[in-house]
């Protein structure tokens, strides 16, 4: 909301505090002893989803604010009586530095939002001063010690850190992963101790990491093995990451968040491990700017399905001066089919649709709606 706006020019006329979003949640996490920060470019709203559930698990009663909707809560946030907040916290407009966490998670770093960071020195430059946002004698850092890009930002960090990981580098890591399906068991040591035996319900190894940065956000706290246990048991994912929308024709209808080359990898790479005969990917890419700097990262990706229907780029905040469009992407797709319009590509679901298929509709803008239509046309005939 824009200065121009006439209810934020008649506040800032009268003397009223205005606060942007952020700034506001920062001012609201200093009356917490605990307030936990998720950042990263990837995985935020699923690991704030996590140690939600672990938290509640807990019984600690916490207050939360998330990016997507978490079934448990039947919405984005919670108000509790807890003396914990756990708070997604995004680095675009470096908005995260607005926050006061004590414990500030970085899942990992990577090239995105280009159209305001000038580089990748430029996004671990801000993840950075993120991290030193945190107490320097009380607080916590919890990095991914698997990404370099993390562990070169936090490189001489005055802080205390915890890493995560996949190796026993890491003070948090996993052993004897077994994928069964869409789920996955593992063990989880913390410093060569076993901590906790989990099973996760949502698939792909980058699922796994997550679950493990909120154990170390868990075990920083306080929490028991059997709260991180139960807590990430019952987890099944949160809105629009992975999320199981139902039958159509006999395929199973996913829909994802998905908007960067990295969180498609880590999408189809958690497909493949599942007993799919045709894997259909309907991608609709969010911003022109994203698409034309990671262009050939996005081609790469979207060779891997049987089938990709490319919706037209989401514009959100930007206009189309770098004159782009889906076509471009599907010209270098072999296979790949480029559509104008949501109702062309119903129309092709419900030519090719059959048992046998998973159907993904992904992208960060409104391209689940193509999934309500085919699912739901009674409710949709707009």
């Amino acid at each position: 909301v824009h200065d121009s706006n006439p209810e934020i020019a008649q506040a800032r006329s009268l003397g009223i505090p205005v606060f942007e979003r952020t700034q506001a949640w920062g001012a609201l996490m200093r009356g917490y002893p605990n307030a936990l920060c998720i950042s990263g470019t990837h995985g935020k709203t699923t690991t704030t989803s996590m140690c939600t559930h672990i938290m509640m698990a807990a019984e600690k009663d916490p207050t939360v604010m998330i990016g997507g909707y978490l079934p448990l809560l039947h919405a984005c946030h919670r108000v509790g009586k807890g003396n914990t907040i756990i708070m997604e916290s995004c680095e675009y407009y470096n908005s995260f530095l607005s926050l006061n966490p004590t414990i500030a998670v970085i899942l990992n770093i990577e090239a995105d939002h280009l159209d305001f960071f000038k580089d990748i020195e430029d996004i671990k430059h801000s993840f950075r001063q993120f991290a030193e946002r945190v107490p320097a004698e009380t607080g916590t850092v919890i990095a991914n010690c698997d990404d370099v890009n993390t562990m070169d930002a936090l490189r001489g960090i005055e802080r205390k850190v915890v890493t995560f990981g996949l190796s026993p580098k890491a003070d948090v890591y996993a052993e004897n992963i077994i994928h069964r399906g869409s789920s996955s068991e593992f063990d989880i040591y913390h410093r060569g101790n076993l901590f906790a035996h989990v099973t996760l319900h949502v698939p792909g190894i980058h699922n796994v990491r997550n679950a493990l940065a909120a154990t170390a956000a868990a075990i920083v706290l306080g929490v028991s093995p059997n709260a991180v246990k139960y807590g990430l048991a019952g987890f099944e994912g949160a809105g629009r990451r992975f999320d199981y929308k139902g039958k159509f024709q006999g395929a199973d209808l996913y829909d994802d968040y998905a908007h960067h080359p990295s969180e498609l990898r880590a999408l189809l790479d958690a497909v493949d491990t599942l007993d799919y005969q045709r894997t259909i990917v309907v991608f609709q890419p969010h911003t022109y700017s994203r698409t034309a700097t990671l262009f050939n990262d996005f081609v790469e990706q979207l060779r891997r399905p049987t089938i990709v229907y490319l919706a037209e780029i989401y514009a959100a905040r930007e206009k189309n001066t770098i004159g782009i469009s889906s076509a471009d992407l599907a010209a270098q797709i072999p296979g790949a089919k480029f559509y104008p319009t949501f109702a062309e590509i119903e129309a092709e679901l419900r030519r090719i649709a059959r048992p046998g298929d998973i159907i993904l509709t992904v992208g960060a803008g409104d391209v689940f709606r193509i999934g309500e239509h085919l699912l739901y046309p009674a409710d949709n005939k707009d």
